[in-house]
């Protein structure tokens, strides 16, 4: 891991030294103000900063109060054309985004949309969440490095809506932030997609060598989405090809297959979304792996006059299959949320998680919670 972020952040830094360069090559100052003005132009057009900051404080049923984050991030995008006309040439392209631990992480009132750090960077003060390079040619694009897969970005990402909670029954942070299995924020993942009107088309696999049964590829995986109106549909499929029978914390296991399809629509004030998830050998219980399939679903409505104000609610379900020898164990909740809308989607929002989920002896194991949170984007 540390490794990759390494080798990451050398090629990112790299081609912003070359982007900084040719920067400078093509001015032609008068002065030396409007040199210092030129270059510092420059490098401005082809980086964009961006960042959300998010804090939430989650209130248990049984009294325990947890402050915690909820997936605050910064980061840049890169985008440097190869010659004068940006649309039908190549561009270089690339991104660094680093997960932020601002508050300690609450392991009694879990409040929090995605995992945030990856394996070994729980913790860490700052952590990589993203890092890749490449190439873009019209509606072509090619990227290497740690990366969102193609079976979250077109399969599954049209239900990940709520401000908090959610994100549990459909395979995707299957493992930390699903960058061992590559459903999640991949690891060394080469990455080619096309995008063209409402159509995007992604084909991805990863070169982890971190397995005895490593090969070329290690995993592979395939995703499609389709847009047309106010309907979206999407679907992901992810397969490890080195997986072993007892795998480490970093390895994936045999077997381990997934697949997921999307549906959503969104018109005026109202938006609705759900996702079924096929999942074999790819859910973990201790150190056990099970097959399993789930459901997740979202609906929201914008319902005060200035836009501002908006009401969702949905649920989360994901049972084992029935020769998993697991008993009655079972992931269920319902989630509310009301939140409030500032500009560039920032907002304030309360949430709540009513969990109904099962242990192996039908016992609940898990406390519901009520959370407030905010989340500040730049």
């Amino acid at each position: 891991m540390k490794k990759l972020i390494a080798t990451n952040g050398k090629m990112i830094l790299l081609m912003t030294v070359l982007l900084f360069m040719s920067g400078i090559q093509a001015q032609t100052p008068q002065d030396n103000k409007e040199s210092n003005t030129n270059w510092i132009d420059a490098i401005s057009s082809r980086v964009t900063p961006y960042g959300s900051l998010r804090i939430g404080a989650g209130f248990a049923e049984e009294g325990e109060i947890g402050i915690s984050n909820n997936a605050p991030r910064i980061g840049i995008k890169l985008k440097h054309a190869l010659s004068k006309n940006e649309v039908d040439n190549f561009n270089v392209i690339g991104g660094i985004e680093l997960g932020l631990n601002l508050v300690s992480r609450d392991e009694t009132v879990e409040f929090a949309v995605d995992p945030g750090a990856g394996i070994a960077q729980v913790g860490d003060a700052v952590f990589a969440r993203l890092g890749y390079a490449g190439f873009s040619y019209k509606d072509l694009e090619f990227t290497f490095g740690k990366q969102n897969s193609v079976y979250y970005q077109l399969g599954a990402n049209q239900v990940d809506k709520f401000s908090a909670f959610g994100g549990a029954a459909i395979g995707v942070w299957n493992i930390s932030d699903g960058g061992v299995s590559g459903t999640g924020r991949a690891n060394q993942l080469l990455k080619l997609t096309y995008a063209h009107a409402g159509l995007k088309i992604g084909v991805q696999g990863q070169a982890r060598n971190i397995s005895v049964n490593s090969k070329s590829l290690d995993t592979y995986g395939l995703g499609a989405s389709y847009t047309f109106g106010g309907f979206a549909i999407g679907l992901g499929y992810n397969k490890v090809l080195d997986g072993v029978e007892d795998p480490l914390p970093n390895q994936a296991k045999d077997g381990d297959e997934a697949f997921v399809a999307s549906a959503s629509y969104e018109k005026n004030r109202f938006s609705i979304a759900a996702s079924y998830a096929d999942l074999k050998q790819h859910q973990r219980l201790g150190d056990d792996f099970y097959d399993a399939s789930g459901v997740e679903f979202y609906i929201g409505y914008i319902f005060s006059k200035n836009k501002r104000w908006k009401a969702a609610t949905g649920f989360n379900y994901l049972s084992p299959e029935d020769d998993e020898g697991l008993g009655d164990f079972n992931t269920a909740f319902a989630i509310g949320e009301v939140s409030y809308a500032f500009k560039k989607g920032s907002k304030i929002f309360a949430a709540t998680k009513i969990d109904q989920s099962k242990d192996d002896i039908g016992d609940r194991r898990n406390q519901s919670v009520f959370g407030i949170g905010v989340k500040f984007d730049f």
